[in-house]
């Protein structure tokens, strides 16, 4: 007799719960490599973390890091939170660093080129082992030395610090070789400045937390601008306080950047006049005398007034596109006799925003926060600067230079101009070898083309690159060099930071330390060479005999107090370094800045656009391309992801007949691209923007074919001033074409249609003490969960968030999210468990920009559990929304139930090439084909923290859980912990006047709560 009917409910039920089975006993047991550990090294633990500090070498910034190790492989990157630059927090290319290291198109171990016809044409690459490499660098070294002729070999090396850079400067003196210190973005026009306004080459100081008011001309200070976290961190301390002391942001920029989009205040300016502006403020606080100047200096008021005589705010409105009641407005404010000296402070000197006359900007941005006594408060010089001994790009400084402070970490760097030399000299056959480390001139500059083919006149070529790029695909001999994360070395930052650089596991392939491999070659030549160098001992020997002297130093400091280099040595490595007060430098004007007028003037001349080449966020100058997390992770204010194009303003568009997704073909004096049209409505008509760091040809399958770049438009000529590259200034004809080319974009529309998603509320409104919203309904027609211990939640204050997409890269990064590519995010499928979204509103000073982290909202009364025929989704004791994935059958019901859309669906197996796999979290499970996932609150941390409570014999302390976003926050805008404990930042931010829940008239009761974004007016 047949029984009732079963429902498709029923049915569902039971094939989630089998099909695991049957899946384990139909799959063949995977063959395994049993390896014990029959002496286990001290420091590693099976199943236990380990964790290294060292320093970040994304960029020259210098953070610190934490390194997590499972079983001898790096799992996780995090900030490190004794160190004073970023103080725990990092940046999005920082979370990418894993990615570096396990990049599938690493060079596996040195290699040769076989020539053929000669050098004429040139072979493939072919393995080579370590000792017939080194022995032929010796070869070639000595070679190129025969003549007697210095300056036949040159070494080429990124911004450097330390005593790897005191290596090289030594190695390249001793072979008497050129030495250059190569940076993309090296800031040389900032120096400039300060050597004509004060005397001092050298880069300042900025203290983003003390000011009132910041004004900013083109520094995209939260980016890519000198040191974006270290900024970012001090900028929402600023932000934090009450009432009119909070910090006012004032931006002046053609094209709205993330800074830009935190500003209070953004005004399109005219490319290339923002120091006619400066100018003009300068004018009106002279004039007005509100001149804030030292005592000693009071007299220099009336020479600065003839300086800026021709530059009153009527007359250069015309030209910048700025009212003139708005430039005496923001001068009065700047400049306030009223508050006194050091409240203020202007930046500029980003890249975007760098060109011919960048650095008479910069000079008249010095002058503008000298009158308003900012010079020595909110801009300050170190004592000491990098190159202040007298090696001029050779000798690198002397060993005993290790035991003083650290100087700046930009001052030592390079001119594009000495690259420029180096290009020529290469092309007349001057040089004979020429070492490459970790540079890529070929893709990132101007003149990128012409050093491309001056290569080919060089006889040998040696790289020691880690990975494939467009310079290192001319190199003869390839010397790969360990990876940032492998390698022994140390930073030297400024204001008195030296962190310290160790290594957090063995090379991953055959690779070597770029100063073993100097010094091993250097011992090999003999005579003056070997003399330079350390008679024995490796590079990391080397480190300890310069940190021997830093320890001296500190003990003679301190009376000989300490216990010994050997502690003073596992002190550092623990901390990640040494730090110090280090004593300033007095910044007196220098009255020669006085005696000729500065030239602002922009070069207008030519075709009808102007070209904004900007820095990536994610790519930097494009090393950051070949990491996918950095490409897939879409851009914060367009929402691009695997591309870039070229942005035009709405007006611009339909003027040229264009539409957004049609192929634009864009061409200067000196170069064209084809480009696709991506419509920006915060950009001022008349510009064409484009970001740096796509449009690879040789560097790996993540980045290769990917955009375009944009530095092939742009002036190769170095700026007058400084030597810089001249990312500003190019004049540009844009011609549509009748083909259509999209770039993926996961959010198209930034308007939230009154939904409320992300609010925002006056500094009147909250002092008004006024309810902001209605109360949620109290009433459900669900029972309420019991959560009898603890319910984890989460605060994020959007007021503080500037949509960086550092804590999107971490949650990829902590668990094990798959990255999809192009294709299926140009079809609008993501994987990422956390997004930033975007929303414009109309502010009281112009279009209002809002960053919204959307994540799992782990409601109490959550829609997706409802829909769930397997119980994949359910409701844990402790608040959690938990997802089984050996239940989930993929019917994809939470997710279309789910009115926060937060719950992703693998539509295919993710693909892993090794050995990328080794980045996976060992504690987060990979998941597969048909399932659902989604954010967890990072449950693995939490079971982490309360298994080390219980140990202990306690509570979890409030704080001492934080999911991997809230921990890299470099605003400190996300705040995880218990909300059944009242006293709990969590829960006291629940509370707070601000706060509010996504949708709550939906009566999910989320247990994340957002805190409204505020206005001045």
């Amino acid at each position: 007799m047949a029984g009732p009917p079963v429902g498709r409910r029923i049915f569902l039920k039971v094939l989630g719960s089998a099909a695991p089975a049957a899946a384990a006993a139909c799959a063949p047991a995977p063959v395994e490599r049993i390896i014990p550990y029959v002496v286990p090294p001290d420091d590693v633990v099976p199943g236990v973390d380990a964790w290294y500090a060292t320093v970040c070498g994304e960029c020259p910034a210098g953070c610190g890091m934490l390194v997590r190790t499972r079983d001898g492989r790096a799992v996780k990157v995090e900030g490190n939170p004794e160190h004073p630059v970023n103080r725990g927090a990092l940046c999005i290319r920082g979370q990418a660093a894993l990615q570096g290291l396990y990049n599938p198109d690493r060079f596996r171990g040195p290699q040769r080129r076989r020539r053929v016809n000669g050098a004429a044409g040139r072979g493939a690459l072919e393995p080579l082992g370590w000792p017939d490499a080194q022995r032929l660098l010796v070869e070639r070294l000595r070679a190129a030395r025969a003549g007697g002729e210095p300056g036949r070999i040159a070494v080429v090396t990124p911004l450097m610090t330390g005593a790897i850079d005191r290596l090289v400067g030594r190695w390249a003196a001793a072979l008497g070789a050129r030495r250059l210190r190569h940076e993309p973005f090296a800031h040389e026009a900032l120096r400039a400045a300060s050597r004509a306004a004060f005397g001092i080459d050298a880069v300042p100081r900025y203290d983003f937390a003390r000011p009132d008011l910041i004004v900013s001309f083109g520094a995209d200070f939260l980016e890519t601008w000198l040191s974006p976290v270290e900024h970012g961190r001090a900028f929402a301390e600023g932000r934090r306080r009450p009432g009119a002391r909070r910090t006012r942001l004032v931006q002046f920029e053609p094209r709205r950047s993330l800074t830009g989009a935190q500003a209070d205040e953004w005004l399109a300016i005219e490319p290339g006049t923002e120091g006619l502006v400066a100018a003009a403020m300068v004018h009106v606080i002279v004039a007005e005398r509100r001149v804030l100047l030292p005592a000693a200096e009071a007299g220099a008021a009336g020479r600065i007034f003839e300086q800026v005589r021709a530059h009153a705010p009527e007359q250069v409105t015309g030209r910048t596109g700025v009212p003139a009641a708005a430039i005496r407005a923001l001068a009065r404010r700047f400049a306030d006799p009223a508050a006194g000296p050091g409240r203020t402070l202007a930046v500029g000197g980003g890249v975007a925003a760098s060109g011919a006359a960048a650095a008479a900007t910069l000079t008249m941005l010095h002058l503008l926060n000298h009158v308003a006594g900012n010079t020595g408060v909110t801009v300050a010089f170190d004592a000491g600067h990098a190159g202040d001994d007298g090696d001029a790009g050779a000798a690198g400084g002397d060993a005993a230079d290790a035991g003083r402070p650290a100087p700046g970490a930009w001052n030592g760097a390079g001119t594009y101009r000495e690259l420029l030399e180096l290009t020529v000299a290469m092309r007349a056959g001057a040089i004979d070898l020429l070492l490459l480390h970790d540079v890529n001139p070929v893709h990132g500059l101007p003149v990128g083309g012409d050093f491309a083919a001056a290569l080919a006149g060089v006889p040998t070529v040696v790289s020691t690159a880690a990975c494939p790029d467009e310079t290192a695909a001319h190199a003869d001999l390839v010397l790969p060099a360990h990876t940032p994360l492998e390698a022994w070395g140390d930073a030297e930052t400024g204001g008195g930071v030296r962190g310290l650089r160790q290594p957090a596991l063995r090379p991953l392939f055959d690779t070597r330390h770029l100063g073993d491999v100097l010094l091993d070659a250097g011992r090999a030549l003999g005579g003056a060479v070997a003399a330079a160098l350390p008679p024995e001992g490796d590079f990391a020997a080397l480190l300890r005999a310069e940190w021997r002297a830093v320890q001296a130093r500190q003990a003679e400091a301190d009376g000989n107090a300490g216990g010994g280099f050997e502690t003073f040595w596992a002190d550092a490595r623990r901390r990640g370094g040494v730090w110090e007060p280090a004593p300033g430098a007095a910044a007196a004007l220098d009255p020669a800045v006085l005696e000729a007028p500065l030239d602002l003037e922009p070069d207008r001349a030519g075709r009808p656009f102007a070209l904004v080449a900007y820095p990536s966020l994610h790519l930097y100058d494009g090393r950051g391309a070949n990491r996918a997390w950095l490409q897939e992770v879409p851009d914060p204010l367009l929402k691009t992801a695997w591309s870039s194009g070229a942005e035009l303003a709405p007006e611009t568009a339909r003027a040229l007949g264009a539409e957004d997704g049609q192929l634009l073909h864009v061409e200067s004096d000196h170069g064209a691209v084809d480009a696709t049209l991506v419509i920006n409505p915060q950009l001022r008509p008349g510009v064409v923007a484009i970001p740096l760091g796509q449009g690879h040809t040789d560097y790996g399958r993540y980045a290769t074919g990917r955009g375009v770049n944009a530095a092939r438009l742009l002036d190769p000529r170095p700026a007058a001033a400084g030597g810089g590259v001249r990312w500003l200034g190019a004049r540009v004809d844009v011609t549509p074409r009748a083909v259509r080319r999209l770039v993926p974009r996961l959010q198209t529309t930034f308007d939230q249609d009154g939904r409320g998603i992300a609010r925002a509320a006056t500094l009147d409104e909250l002092a008004a003490g006024e309810p902001l919203d209605e109360a949620e309904a109290p009433f459900s027609l669900y029972p309420d969960h019991a959560h009898p211990r603890h319910r984890w939640g989460m605060a994020i204050d959007l007021d503080a968030c500037t949509g960086c997409n550092a804590c999107v890269a971490a949650c990829y990064a902590e668990n094990n999210v798959p990255v999809l590519g192009a294709g299926p995010l140009r079809r609008g499928r993501t994987m990422a468990w956390l997004r930033i979204e975007r929303f414009v509103e109309d502010g009281p000073a112009g279009p209002d920009n809002r960053f919204v982290p959307m994540l799992c909202q782990h409601c109490d009364h959550a829609p997706c559990e409802t829909v769930c025929p397997t119980y994949a989704t359910y409701h844990t004791a402790e608040g959690l929304n938990a997802q089984v994935y050996n239940r989930c059958v993929g019917t994809r019901y939470c997710a279309n139930n789910c009115p926060y859309k937060v719950r992703r669906f693998n539509w295919s197996a993710p693909e892993t090439p090794e050995p990328l796999h080794l980045q996976h979290n060992p504690d987060v499970t990979t998941r597969g084909a048909g399932v659902m996932e989604k954010c967890t609150f990072c449950v693995q941390r939490i079971r982490a923290g309360q298994d080390r409570a219980q140990d202990e014999g306690r509570a979890p302390r409030d704080g001492e859980i934080v999911p991997a976003c809230a921990q890299t926050c470099p605003a400190q805008a996300i705040v995880f912990g218990d909300l059944n404990d009242p006293a709990s930042r969590v829960s006291r931010l629940a509370a707070d006047r601000r706060a509010y829940h996504v949708f709550g008239s939906l009566n999910t009761r989320p247990a994340v709560t957002y805190l409204r974004k505020v206005l001045r007016a």
